[in-house]
């Protein structure tokens, strides 16, 4: 009976051996199955894993993640658009007007596309004038003008870098004196048929009025500082806008200045600060060479101040030459003239020579003498170029001035004496004017 009992048992255990065997054989050959099978949701012909809608049969890629496919997507590579209903080739989220083909930007905002608009950055008007006969006039002006040109940028890259500063006024007056110095002004009527192109004028350093106002223009543009054309009845000038007047005329003062140092051959202000020894006898000279002022300079001041151990004959001379006669035979034509100083400190406003001041010793000792003295030349220049010439105009509530090529050397930016008569101001860009009497 035990063996009967053994027997059952193996027959039981073998039997759910099979029967667990046949089981896993079944699973794993069920699995195998699904693992192998491609699996198409929408029949598109495209794998499920693959396919980015498994359930729209006329979509499977969407290349710019923004949940809509290639197919219906009009921007496929941009993620913020996917239509365009008016099909100019700007998205709808981008389209100010989507539904229209012919407008996509309102710079303005004001309800009219820019392609349509004539004042695109004036949102208080938009159609265009009427026929305008200054318009028509000035067109040939502007059209000569150049605002983005490698030549005129390298040109005036180099005046504003040699002008020795980088202030917008500074680059306004550089730009504008190199124009009244290197260039010659021909006299010529307005000829709108004859006008120069900057690179021609550049080329023969000379051009009537217009054609160098084009080219200062030309240059402004070219350095990022807007400019304008100004027409009167018988001339065309530059004008250049939003600068400071303060700051503008330090910069024009400093380079006429330069200007009558450079042909007077001295320096305007020269200081001399010394302790001399004087000994008897000895006589001192203190103040400008045999030279002439020769229109270049309208009076000197002389800022005097000395001190001596000994006292001393003080003279005023009104040259050099006075100095020799007073030096070599004891006469000289003097205009003041003070015995046994010790100090004195005193201005002598106006001299109207290039004269100086003698100490003479007449003692039998050696005199010791501190000298403090400022000669200051006042440039003749003024008395027509000076700051309160300088003219400015309000254009957008900012500082604009006007350049007149036919000044001469000691123009500059703002000294428009000989523009008479009613200005037209043109912004050569917008097109827009201004009038001023």
């Amino acid at each position: 009976m035990s063996g009967d009992g053994d027997v059952k048992k193996i027959v039981v255990v073998l039997m759910g051996f099979v029967l667990i065997a046949i089981a896993l054989m079944s699973g794993c050959t069920e699995n195998k199955s699904e693992n192998n099978a491609v699996i198409d949701s929408d029949g598109d012909g495209y794998n499920d894993t693959f396919d980015a809608f498994p359930n729209d049969k006329t979509e499977w890629v969407d290349s710019d993640g923004d949940g809509v496919g290639n197919n219906t997507d009009a921007f496929p590579q941009d993620a913020n658009e996917t239509k365009d209903s008016d099909g100019d080739g700007i998205g709808d989220n981008a389209d100010a007007f989507p539904l229209d083909p012919a407008e996509w930007l309102d710079s303005d905002g004001d309800g009219i596309g820019d392609n349509a608009d004539y004042f695109p950055d004036d949102p208080t008007r938009w159609e265009q004038p009427a026929s305008d006969t200054f318009l028509e006039y000035a067109e040939p002006f502007i059209e000569k003008l150049v605002f983005d040109d490698s030549q005129l940028q390298a040109y005036a890259d180099a005046i504003v870098s040699g002008s020795g500063s980088s202030s917008r006024e500074c680059q306004v007056n550089a730009l504008y004196r190199d124009v009244l110095m290197n260039y010659t002004c021909l006299a010529a009527p307005l000829d709108s048929g004859a006008l120069q192109t900057p690179q021609e004028t550049l080329q023969k350093k000379e051009g009537a009025c217009e054609d160098l106002s084009i080219l200062l223009c030309s240059l402004l543009s070219n350095s990022g500082i807007d400019s304008s054309l100004v027409f009167t009845d018988d001339h065309v000038y530059a004008m250049a806008s939003d600068v400071n007047i303060d700051a503008l005329w330090e910069c024009a003062d400093a380079s006429l200045i330069h200007e009558v140092e450079t042909a007077f051959g001295e320096p305007m202000y020269q200081p001399f600060v010394q302790t001399l020894i004087l000994p008897p006898a000895g006589v001192l000279y203190i103040g400008g060479e045999a030279k002439t002022f020769d229109g270049l300079i309208d009076y000197m001041t002389i800022d005097y101040s000395f001190q001596s151990d000994q006292p001393l004959h003080f003279f005023v001379v009104p040259t050099q030459l006075e100095f020799f006669g007073l030096r070599d035979n004891g006469t000289a034509n003097v205009t003041s003239e003070e015995p046994n100083l010790t100090s004195k400190s005193e201005t002598i406003p106006q001299m109207l020579t290039f004269g100086g001041i003698v100490l003479l010793n007449n003692n039998t000792q050696t005199a010791t003498v501190d000298v403090d003295f400022v000669f200051t030349l006042h440039p003749s220049f003024y008395a027509t170029y000076n700051k309160d010439k300088l003219i400015a105009y309000k254009i957008g509530g900012k500082d604009a001035v006007i350049l007149d090529p036919t000044v001469g050397k000691y123009g500059f930016p703002g000294y428009d004496a000989g523009v008479v008569g009613e200005k037209k101001v043109i912004n050569p860009v917008t097109k827009q004017y201004v009038i001023f009497p």
